[in-house]
């Protein structure tokens, strides 16, 4: 559905045309984008009423590339691409463009996003379940547990130093002479 009705979009552009003045004046007048205004009315000298048709058919892989070829043989804008082919977004020939250099005609046609792969998951690690019993441990298992025990404790001696220091640095704080 469009944000704008078929006699808005007329009422802006017939505006502009009497009137004169420039996109801006006419769009705040409007409460709109000047772009907007700027694309209906080129649109609008083009192709007249039929530019005011609400439209949202699906192309056809051709018609995209026949769009394309057009826009780069001419060296025409987005802008004005869409205002020739009286399509309703200038972005449409850009996802028409990006998805063409990424996979060819291919990724063109409806429902194709192009040659974009789905963010798989890892696969999970297998949970090895260790034995309860430290006699049931291999020599490397038990030296391993040895090793996370001694990191454990390096870590707490040092979290019990900082703790220690900074209520030294509090009381010290607490003696100064005010």
């Amino acid at each position: 559905m469009s944000k704008y009705t078929r006699q808005f979009k007329l009422s802006a552009i017939q505006a502009y045309l009497k009137r004169g003045s420039g996109f801006r004046s006419i769009a705040a007048q409007f409460n709109m984008d000047p772009a907007l205004l700027r694309r209906w009315v080129h649109a609008y000298r083009l192709h007249g009423d039929a530019s005011l048709q609400v439209r949202g058919k699906d192309h056809s892989p051709d018609f995209k590339v026949s769009v394309l070829e057009r826009m780069w043989r001419d060296r025409l804008s987005l802008r004005q691409t869409a205002a020739i082919f009286n399509l309703s977004s200038s972005t449409q020939i850009a996802t028409w463009e990006s998805r063409y250099y990424s996979g060819g005609i291919k990724a063109l046609a409806t429902g194709k996003k192009g040659p974009y792969t789905v963010m798989r998951k890892p696969p999970a690690k297998p949970v090895e379940a260790l034995p309860v019993n430290d006699e049931d441990l291999s020599h490397a298992q038990l030296l391993e547990k040895l090793r996370w025990a001694q990191m454990e404790i390096a870590y707490l001696k040092k979290l019990k130093e900082l703790r220690e220091e900074k209520a030294r640095q509090k009381e010290a704080e607490k003696k100064k002479p005010g």
